[in-house]
């Protein structure tokens, strides 16, 4: 039923020296019909990604997370594994104009496309530096994700910061970050970015913004 072999599955359990690849283990975990923490456990102990990570939502958990931004009186946001924004609340609509109702909604065709990021993100080139260095640990958990590598060949033919920076290979895990945007009507704004990931839907990110005094 996994398209694998007796003898290949029996080593697999009895721990032989073996390499099961992530497709490989994705059948196996699909014929024994894991839970999703089961499943990500499986993957866990193989070292190995989960082809199908993020491909189902719990929609009762993704309500809860899109009531948790709106109840946010800082500036808060969700975006999805291709670092589109799925929902804001009103805090983020009113600072992100530009970037919310700007040309480019993806968070990286913004940042690296629209030309208004330039002069609206305060050393932006060290934040485009550090975004994208964010977004590679993302880009290798859905590495043949073909939506993924469409995003990926887009922004190398059409910016050309993005291909020098992409092309320096640096990863870098969410931390807390310090963030100014030189707003037209409401000045210089910073803030200090925390990002959240949602332990049963992955692949949203929540980021909230809090204000400097």
């Amino acid at each position: 039923m996994a398209g694998i072999s007796s003898t290949w599955y029996a080593r697999l359990e009895q721990g032989k020296e073996i390499t099961p690849s992530g497709p490989a283990l994705a059948r196996i975990a699909d014929v024994f019909r894991l839970e999703s923490a089961e499943r990500a456990y499986l993957f866990h102990l193989a070292g190995r990604v989960d082809p199908a990570a993020g491909a189902a939502e719990d929609e009762p958990v993704v309500r809860t997370i899109e009531t948790c931004v709106h109840a946010c009186s800082y500036p808060a946001y969700v975006l999805d594994k291709y670092w589109n924004p799925r929902f804001w609340n009103a805090e983020t609509a009113k600072i992100f104009t530009m970037w919310l109702q700007g040309p480019e909604l993806n968070l990286l065709r913004h940042m690296f496309v629209d030309p208004n990021a330039r002069t609206f993100v305060v050393d932006w080139e060290l934040r485009a530096r550090e975004l994208l260095a964010q977004f590679r640990v993302d880009f290798g958990q859905h590495i043949d994700d073909p939506k993924m590598l469409d995003l990926v060949h887009g922004l190398n033919e059409e910016s050309e910061w993005f291909r020098l920076f992409w092309n320096d290979q640096q990863a870098q895990l969410r931390y807390c970050i310090e963030k100014g945007y030189d707003h037209p009507q409401l000045g210089l704004l910073r803030f200090s970015q925390t990002t959240f990931m949602a332990s049963a839907v992955p692949s949203l990110k929540l980021v909230i913004l809090t204000p400097h005094s």
